[in-house]
């Protein structure tokens, strides 16, 4: 019998409170280390999930009782985040800075968009729902190797100058 296709998405839901915000970050780094993605993706995936669920519990108008959905999406070159929201405010890209500009000099609001937009290379944005908005990132995607090559110890003769030279 066939082994099931890979699952190439992810969906959960979190009440929209500030202590869900770690919970979202370590199922994103979990699934998507589970799909196959290197460490510096996974870093990648849950900063940006990090600012928009943060975005999503603390900075918008949601309904008491509502919560925030999260999607991931592993495509052939990237995994897409998906963070939906009851606001239907859609979020305005931050100012455009120099890649000089220090943290510190940099507006208190916008700075974890400005840290979205960085890591996602421009590719991110907000769409309207029928209530509320969800925003999305893609982020690069790279693979893990299955197995990193071996390179021989100093401390080995290499295994090819034994059967050239006829020594054991």
């Amino acid at each position: 019998m066939p082994e099931p296709p890979e699952p190439t998405t992810d969906r959960s839901r979190y009440p929209a409170h500030p202590r869900q915000v770690a919970n979202a970050r370590r199922r994103a780094r979990r699934v998507v280390t589970g799909w196959g993605a290197d460490q510096e993706t996974a870093d990648n995936v849950a900063s940006v999930l990090t600012e928009l669920v943060t975005n999503a519990v603390l900075h918008v108008r949601t309904p008491k009782g509502r919560e925030v959905g999260v999607t991931l999406r592993l495509l052939a070159s990237l995994v897409r985040i998906e963070v939906r929201d009851a606001d239907s405010t859609l979020l305005a890209r931050p100012s455009e800075l120099s890649e000089n500009t220090a943290v510190q000099q940099m507006p208190s609001d916008g700075r974890g968009l400005l840290l979205v937009d960085r890591l996602c290379e421009g590719r991110w944005g907000s769409a309207e729902e029928v209530i509320g908005k969800t925003v999305w990132a893609e982020i690069p995607l790279t693979r893990a190797t299955e197995e990193p090559a071996q390179e021989p110890s100093a401390d080995e003769p290499d295994p090819g100058l034994r059967q050239r030279t006829g020594a054991s």
